[in-house]
């Protein structure tokens, strides 16, 4: 039987461990984490109402007055609607002279739009006609280029060919030597010309040979 060590065991009893889902339970909310009971005994339209009041009372100082009034005189049934017409006709109002405003500057706009369209029109036509210069420039000065690099390689090649040189002569260069001082002067020794004699008693071979045992 064999043996496992403590840890293996440790080991093996942890991978057992992670097999199995570690959350198993449903955590339903606690009290102050909108539970289903609390939201039921909220008045959501209560709160709405308060946080209106606080925001255009922040806004407008003489809104939290006349609500105060209103709500003295009237009731609550009143004050929600007077509530809901205010801020209402507040919008109607800004609209209204927003509109006002709109239409005089949308007629101002659109003077400016045209002109700006004109301008921009006119930009891009100057825009245009500069880039063409300078594209016909570029293409110019390229073609230029090529003809100057063509007429250079025809000047080479013309010569390099001795065919289309037409040379006034055709003697051979000296070479840089010719004119040396010590050149072919002579090693104060007589030099004998050459010749061949078809005897090897008689030839010069053998005669320069038996000079030096015949002094």
């Amino acid at each position: 039987m064999s043996r496992v060590g403590p840890v293996s065991l440790v080991h093996l009893r942890n991978t057992h461990r992670g097999i199995f889902a570690a959350h198993t339970t449903l955590k339903p909310r606690r009290e102050g984490q909108d539970t289903q009971d609390e939201l039921q005994k909220r008045n959501l339209r209560d709160e709405l109402e308060e946080r209106e009041r606080r925001h255009f009372s922040s806004k407008d100082k003489s809104y939290a007055e006349d609500r105060d009034r209103r709500k003295g005189s009237s009731g609550s049934h009143l004050l929600l609607e007077g509530a809901k017409r205010e801020p209402e006709d507040r919008l109607i109002k800004n609209v209204d002279a927003d509109d006002s405003d709109v239409e005089v500057k949308s007629e101002d706009d659109s003077d400016d739009d045209d002109d700006d369209e004109d301008d921009t029109e006119a930009l891009l036509a100057e825009l245009e006609r500069i880039k063409k210069e300078r594209a016909e420039e570029k293409l110019r000065k390229d073609r230029e280029k090529q003809e100057e690099e063509l007429k250079v390689k025809e000047a080479e090649l013309i010569r390099g060919n001795p065919l289309l040189n037409n040379p006034t002569s055709f003697s051979v260069k000296r070479r840089w030597d010719d004119d040396v001082v010590f050149k072919n002067q002579a090693r104060g020794e007589t030099k004998t010309p050459k010749r061949f004699i078809n005897d090897t008693i008689r030839n010069d071979f053998h005669r320069k040979f038996l000079q030096k045992y015949m002094k």
